[in-house]
């Protein structure tokens, strides 16, 4: 069962993600449609990375505490968002708010179910080069990668 460490990182990440899905359905078609410079893409993109990334999230949590680690480089990691920044330019915010909630709920649960055996497991991490990274440090990111594109998307609206 999950430990008090799980539960903070998914309340920490519940959060984030409730900002985001708040932030997500009250965006205005000029919002989703503004460039966010930091990203190279749309607000609506953005949103959609975080969305969709809650996924490869999960797998890359459950890899990592099974301790077979995560082989994607961080050449990898760059060439699956830019292929997901061309699927989703036409993504509209009821699909986008959608995966966040269902994508979000997943994330939130498996979170919740780590225990400190699976959080302390060394295993080696592809976009850090391979280097073995405890699953503690996956598991904070989450709420992290979703902090830090809402941020710029937020200033790219003019609602930082």
């Amino acid at each position: 069962m999950g430990s008090e460490r799980a539960a903070a990182l998914a309340a920490d990440f519940a959060a984030a993600n409730e900002d985001a899905l708040q932030f997500t359905e009250s965006c205005t078609d000029a919002d989703w449609s503004r460039l966010v410079p930091e990203e190279g893409w749309t607000v609506g993109v953005v949103l959609h990375h975080v969305a969709e990334w809650h996924a490869h999230a999960l797998d890359w949590l459950g890899a990592m505490t099974r301790g077979d680690g995560v082989p994607d480089s961080a050449e990898d990691v760059d060439r699956i968002n830019a292929a997901h920044a061309a699927r989703a330019a036409s993504v509209g915010q009821v699909e986008t708010a959608a995966l966040l909630t269902n994508n979000g709920a997943r994330m939130e649960q498996a979170l919740r179910a780590l225990s400190d055996q699976e959080l302390d497991r060394l295993a080696p991490f592809g976009p850090a080069g391979g280097r073995p990274l405890p699953t503690s440090d996956l598991a904070a990111v989450p709420a992290r990668h979703i902090r830090d594109h809402l941020s710029s998307a937020r200033r790219a609206a003019g609602r930082s």
